[in-house]
């Protein structure tokens, strides 16, 4: 009788544990579990929209297109305004207006073209890892490929009307922080806006054993190729592996246009100024310094 009830009770508690939700692990340090680490943004510049500077100024990426996008070797991929290129500059990755996207290469003066059919929202820490939007975080402390948690983004509708479930992957890095933040890809400067006011500097963070959600929809596609508005649509969940906009690729990628065929080794960089004071939150510029293959 009392094996018995030993082994109801031990049923009981693995009943407990594969109802609760999510399960948290062990392997983030206390100062994010503690709630003490930085969180801030980045996103993707795209031509022709509204933006913000390293100020918190809001401008137009437009105006007469007076500088030129070059690779290493002078080749000449695009003319922009000098607004649009600060900004190219300065988060690194950068959208133009015929859909091209570029990233730099070598320094900040020099870029190459982002194969969008294996990245079509950009590179990660390596040219292996394809970014997501709203799912992508950088962290230089955290294994890539964790999955954490976070509480305060819970909850937080999305531009193209979906809910985010607090579900993300570290799938990048910077080197202009160190350590104990996080840095939340959002794709586009439209969600930074309309969201800096519901999420603090500050969050806590658990590696955790919940699902990552798709949440890019058609709308969000469009993003890539023009302006429009985001409809809203239920999110999926996807693995790892499998993704309907995103293909897995190799260490090795083509661009679709000439790029100085050398690999880049440098972190991104992401410089954590505060932006306007209407927002009263931090968001950063992203480095991204990757060389594709042809």
């Amino acid at each position: 009788m009392k094996f018995t009830l030993i082994l109801a009770a031990v049923a009981s508690t693995f009943g407990l544990f594969a109802n609760a939700a999510p399960l948290e692990k062990r392997g983030v340090s206390s100062c994010y579990t503690g709630g003490k680490a930085a969180f801030t943004q980045y996103w993707i510049p795209k031509e022709g929209t509204t933006d913000m500077l390293n100020n918190g100024k809001v401008v137009q990426l437009t105006g007469s297109k007076n500088k030129s996008l070059k690779t290493p070797s002078g080749h000449v991929i695009a003319k922009v305004s000098s607004t649009t290129y600060e900004k190219c500059q300065m988060e690194g990755t950068c959208l133009l207006s015929d859909g091209t996207m570029i990233n730099l290469d070598e320094g900040q003066n020099t870029f190459l073209v982002v194969n969008t059919k294996q990245h079509p929202y950009g590179l990660g820490s390596s040219d292996s890892i394809s970014l997501h939007p709203w799912t992508s975080i950088a962290s230089n402390d955290i294994k890539k490929g964790t999955t954490l948690y976070i509480k305060e983004i819970d909850g937080i509708k999305l531009p193209n009307g979906m809910t985010h479930n607090g579900c993300v992957r570290v799938d990048d890095e910077s080197w202009s922080f160190n350590k104990c933040q996080l840095d939340w890809f959002v794709l586009m400067y439209e969600t930074y806006d309309e969201i800096a006011n519901k999420v603090g500097e500050h969050v806590k963070a658990v590696e955790s054993n919940c699902k990552i959600l798709d949440y890019v929809n058609q709308s969000t596609e469009k993003w890539l190729g023009g302006p429009g508005n985001l409809d809203a649509k239920p999110g999926k969940s996807h693995s790892d592996s499998s993704k309907k906009t995103t293909k897995k690729s190799s260490s090795k990628h083509s661009s679709t246009k000439k790029s100085s065929g050398k690999k880049s080794s440098t972190k991104k960089g992401h410089s954590t100024k505060k932006s306007s004071s209407r927002h009263h939150h931090k968001h950063h510029h992203h480095h991204n310094k990757r060389a594709a293959t042809e």
